[in-house]
């Protein structure tokens, strides 16, 4: 089973889509910081934080004796303007030898330095229709949907890779 480490913006993408209880039916085992779990409690994101209360993801501690590596981690990337929670993310990647799970630019640029796998919402959209848990339609309803919202809800996801993906799954 494949470890994969979810940032923030994939949870809430996936909630705002209605789709993140298919997430769970790909198999991977889950896990996020307690950096995340504050920041989604913080822009009170029931569905995702229902998900870490049920134990479909793990909330991972960062020990105290691992307390050094992080900091260090932390001092490397924070002038490149990731903060505690990117870090946090990262720093369990590297640790469980897991997939990361993001959209944040820096993050991944981050991750792709330092050999971890790296992969956004767009990529475990394509993972759910090619399975056949989300159909190709509904898919390209939900994108076309997340793309229309606008102030607070708005999300940044590249917008040519969404209307490809939207034209290739079936304009809704």
């Amino acid at each position: 089973m494949r470890i994969a480490v979810k940032d923030a913006n994939v949870f809430i993408d996936l909630e705002a889509m209605g789709i993140l209880d298919l997430w769970f039916q790909l198999g991977h085992k889950t896990i996020t910081s307690s950096f995340v779990v504050i920041e989604l409690e913080n822009g009170g994101h029931a569905n995702a934080l229902a998900s870490i209360n049920a134990g479909q993801v793990i909330e991972a501690v960062i020990s105290s004796e691992e307390m050094e590596a992080f900091e260090e981690l932390q001092k490397d990337c924070a002038p490149l303007g990731l903060g505690m929670t990117d870090v946090s993310v990262l720093f369990l990647a590297i640790r469980e030898d897991a997939m990361l799970l993001t959209g944040d630019k820096p993050l991944r640029n981050q991750a792709n330095l330092r050999m971890v796998e790296v992969h956004g919402t767009l990529w475990i959209m394509d993972k759910l229709v090619d399975s056949g848990l989300l159909a190709k339609k509904v898919a390209a309803q939900r994108l076309q949907n997340l793309l229309l919202q606008t102030g607070k809800e708005q999300r940044y996801l590249p917008k040519s890779d969404c209307h490809a993906r939207i034209m290739r799954w079936g304009k809704p």
